[in-house]
């Protein structure tokens, strides 16, 4: 896997949001919010390729999770990228 270029995580307070970078500027209609540790992922892969394994691993050391529960967020993280188009194909 791997995210579309155009992509920004901004942190406001204590809000983390993702946002698309249209060229021109950042496109606040296409603003998705996450928590810290999304925010964490997606910091820790930046544009590179990625597996869902390896998402599964940072969530577990970070957090110190079993990895039952750590492969069910990042599911639910794949699937909500999926979703708003979040991934190149």
């Amino acid at each position: 896997m791997k995210l579309k270029e155009n992509l920004t995580v901004r942190k406001i307070g204590d809000e983390y949001m993702i946002v698309s970078d249209s060229g021109a500027g950042l496109d606040y209609t296409r603003v998705i919010s996450l928590n810290e540790s999304a925010a964490y992922l997606v910091g820790e892969v930046g544009k590179s390729e990625f597996t869902k394994e390896e998402w599964i691993t940072l969530l577990m050391d970070k957090y110190n999770v079993e990895k039952e529960r750590a492969e069910t967020d990042v599911q639910t993280l794949i699937n909500k990228f999926l979703k708003e188009g979040l991934f190149d194909e």
